[in-house]
C-alpha cells in the first residue's frame, strides 16, 4: 500500500469522524482537496520544490491519528511552561493538533482580538479567509493536510489594532504511541494592524510523531506583521510546515525561523505581495548535527510594483546532517520598481555534513534590482589560527565563529528579549547542551 493510499481510505473510513469536530469551512475545502491527491498524488523528487524531500517516506508509517480530539490528562499551562524571560505575552497552547481552551491566557488582549479554534470562531470570517491562499495552486502536503485537519486556530487583529504584547502560540506534539497531527492556523491582520506572533514547536515523548500544519497569512493595507517560528523538537519528529502570505498594498512582513533540534524537517514559505509597497523579509537560521534534515522552500511572487523583498538563511551543519535551501523570486509582467536580494549561507562543521542552495530569480519586468548569492564552505581557518596564536582554545574559536555568523541574522529579530534569549540558545546548542527537546527548554 502507498503512503497516500492508506490516508485516503482512512477518510474514506473515518471521514464523517473527521468532519463532526470541523466547521463548515474546512469540510467544505476537503472535497476538492480529495479531488486533487486522486489526480496527482503526493509529491515525488521530480517537482523542483520537493527536491530535498522524500514526502513518500515521510508519510509511509502507520502513525495513529487522534479521531476523537482527546487531550492529555496534564494541564500545558503547568506541564510546558514555555517563555521567555521578562518578555509578557499572550500564550495559547495547541497540544497535538487540538486548541488548548480551558485556561485563558494571563496577558489579555486588545478589545477585538480574537485566538480561537476555528470551530468556535465566526463561520463567515473563517470562510472568507480559510484556504483562500493554500487552495489556489495544488500542493500535495497541502491537500493532505486540508483533508484531514479537525480544527485549528485562529489569529484576528481587526483594523488598526496593535498589540502591545506578542501572541505566543505553542504546538507541542505529545503521544504515548507513533502519532499523525494535522494543525491549521489562520492569522488575519486587518488594514492598519500592528503585531508580533511567536510561534515555538515542540515534543514530548520518545515516540514517533508527524506533524503537518498550513498556516495562512493575510496581512491587510499597512499592516504590519512579524512572525518568530522556533523549532526545538526531537529526532523522533518529522513536520511539514508550509506558509502562505498574502499582503495588500503597503504592508510589511517579517518572518524569522529558527531550528534548533529537530528529526526532519520541511519548511515551505510562499509570499505574494499582491499590493503596490508591500514589504517582506524572510530570515532563517539552522542548525544540525548527527542525522537531522532541514529543507527550506521559498517562493516570493512580486504581483504589484514597487514591491520588497530580502530573504537571508543561514545554516551550519555538523556531523551526517543535511541542510536544503531553496528561493525563487517572481517578478511578474508589470511589477516594475521590484527590489529583491536573497542570501543563502552555509557552513559545513564536519566533512560529512552536505547542504545544498538553490538560489532562483524568474523576471518578466525590465525596471527592478534583484540580486542573488550562495556560499557553501567551512569556518575561516586563517581567523581560526588567528584566535588560537592569541590564547583562545580551539573549541572555543570555533562557538566564537559559529555564533558570529548565525548572529548575523538573529540580530535582525525586533523583541529584545527574544533575540537575547535566542542567542543564548544557540550558544547552548553549539556547546552540546541543548541536543534535544525535553518538553520546552525555553524557561530554562
Amino acid at each position: 500500500m502507498s503512503s497516500l493510499q492508506q490516508y485516503l481510505d482512512l477518510y474514506a473510513a473515518q471521514g464523517e469522524t473527521l468532519c463532526g469536530a470541523s466547521c463548515a469551512a474546512m469540510n467544505a475545502a476537503r472535497e476538492a482537496a480529495l479531488a486533487g491527491l486522486q489526480q496527482h498524488g503526493l509529491p515525488t523528487s521530480r517537482n523542483e520544490r520537493y527536491k530535498y524531500t522524500d514526502v513518500e517516506a515521510a508519510l509511509a508509517p502507520d502513525y495513529g491519528l487522534n479521531l476523537r480530539r482527546t487531550l492529555p490528562a496534564v494541564d500545558p499551562y503547568k506541564e510546558y511552561r514555555c517563555a521567555v524571560p521578562h518578555l509578557s505575552t499572550s500564550l495559547y497552547f495547541v497540544v497535538n493538533d487540538v486548541p488548548y481552551t480551558v485556561q485563558t491566557p494571563t496577558a489579555p488582549l486588545p478589545e477585538g482580538v480574537l485566538v480561537q479554534p476555528l470551530s468556535q470562531a465566526d463561520p463567515a470570517l473563517v470562510a472568507a479567509y480559510y484556504n483562500r491562499e493554500a487552495g489556489r495552486k495544488y500542493d500535495g502536503v497541502t491537500a493532505l493536510n486540508t483533508l484531514l485537519a479537525q480544527d485549528g486556530l485562529l489569529v484576528y487583529l481587526p483594523a488598526g489594532t496593535i498589540l502591545s504584547n506578542p501572541i505566543q502560540i505553542v504546538n507541542v506534539a505529545a503521544a504515548r504511541a507513533d502519532l499523525m497531527v494535522n494543525r491549521r492556523l489562520l492569522i488575519v491582520a486587518e488594514e492598519g494592524a500592528q503585531g508580533v506572533i511567536l510561534l515555538c514547536e515542540h515534543t514530548d515523548g520518545q515516540c514517533r510523531t508527524l506533524s503537518t500544519q498550513v498556516t495562512e497569512i493575510f496581512v491587510g493595507e499597512g499592516a504590519n506583521i512579524q512572525v518568530n517560528a522556533v523549532e526545538e523538537t526531537t529526532e523522533q519528529h518529522t513536520a511539514l510546515d508550509n506558509v502562505y502570505v498574502h499582503q495588500a498594498a503597503a504592508s510589511h512582513v517579517s518572518y524569522n525561523g529558527v531550528t534548533l533540534t529537530c528529526g526532519q524537517t520541511r519548511h515551505r514559505l510562499d509570499f505574494r505581495l499582491d499590493g503596490k509597497g508591500a514589504d517582506m523579509v524572510a530570515r532563517g537560521v539552522v542548525v544540525a548535527d548527527g542525522q537531522q534534515r532541514v529543507d527550506n522552500s521559498l517562493v516570493v511572487d512580486h504581483a504589484a510594483p514597487s514591491c520588497t523583498s530580502d530573504m537571508l538563511y543561514k545554516y551550519v551543519l555538523d556531523g551526517h546532517s543535511v541542510g536544503a535551501f531553496a528561493g525563487l523570486v517572481l517578478v511578474e509582467k508589470g511589477a516594475q520598481k521590484s527590489l529583491s536580494q536573497q542570501t543563502n549561507a552555509n557552513i559545513c562543521a564536519a566533512p560529512t555534513a552536505r547542504a545544498f542552495s538553490q538560489p532562483m530569480l524568474e523576471i518578466y519586468a525590465d525596471d527592478v534590482k534583484c540580486n542573488h548569492g550562495s556560499t557553501i564552505g567551512k569556518l575561516d581557518e586563517s581567523a581560526l589560527f588567528y584566535m588560537r596564536q592569541r590564547g583562545i582554545p580551539e573549541r572555543e574559536a570555533r562557538l566564537i565563529l559559529q555564533q558570529a555568523f548565525v548572529g548575523d541574522v538573529l540580530r535582525h529579530i525586533e523583541l529584545e528579549r527574544l533575540r537575547e534569549r535566542l542567542a543564548h540558545l544557540v550558544e547552548m546548542r553549539f556547546r552540546g547542551e541543548l541536543s534535544a527537546c525535553a518538553g520546552c527548554k525555553m524557561c530554562r
